[in-house]
């Protein structure tokens, strides 16, 4: 993934008016933008394309923003995708605990101060581009995390735990 590259932050509201204020708050961060104005749409954008982050209003008709997210992460390629829930309500913190259960990752009340909603996706789509990238150098460097059994020469750890059990105390 170049540098240069966008990602796709996914922003679901039933009321066009609040998609066009997300959509004027992100627009700085020069990412693609894809809106969806129920809980269905955004599952059948999801299918079609990977994103970044998902900006999920909690309050929708037909399905709501937990029922959402509680079918977005039951996908397997959607599980560790990043939402943030949106709401217009004062809610309890039981509410904020079963968004978490269902994996918001954070939260924005309306009025949306433009700088905050800013940031939490700018760190998500950080977060994003770097896991990518980590994923894209390993695929193309073969690399594998830990040790592994064909490896032509043991760690000190391992050489260590083997004369231990030896009896020897030198290295």
């Amino acid at each position: 993934m170049g540098v240069s590259e966008k990602v796709n932050v996914l922003l679901v509201d039933d009321q066009p008016a609040r998609l066009l204020t997300y959509e004027t708050i992100l627009s700085e961060l020069g990412q693609n933008l894809v809106r969806a104005g129920s809980g269905l749409e955004a599952l059948d954008k999801l299918m079609r394309d990977e994103f970044a982050v998902v900006l999920l209003d909690v309050s929708m008709p037909d399905m709501d923003g937990f029922e959402a997210a509680t079918l977005i992460h039951q996908h397997p390629r959607f599980e560790k995708t990043p939402i943030i829930f949106v709401t217009g309500v004062h809610i309890s913190e039981l509410d904020r605990l079963k968004g978490y259960k269902v994996g918001a990752v954070d939260y924005v009340s309306i009025p949306v101060v433009p700088e905050i909603l800013r940031s939490k996706v700018t760190v998500l789509i950080e977060l994003y581009t770097r896991r990518r990238r980590r994923a894209s150098w390993r695929r193309s460097t073969g690399f594998c995390s830990g040790p592994t059994r064909s490896s032509s020469r043991p760690t000190a750890h391992y050489r260590l735990k083997s004369r231990n059990a030896r009896g020897s105390s030198s290295l």
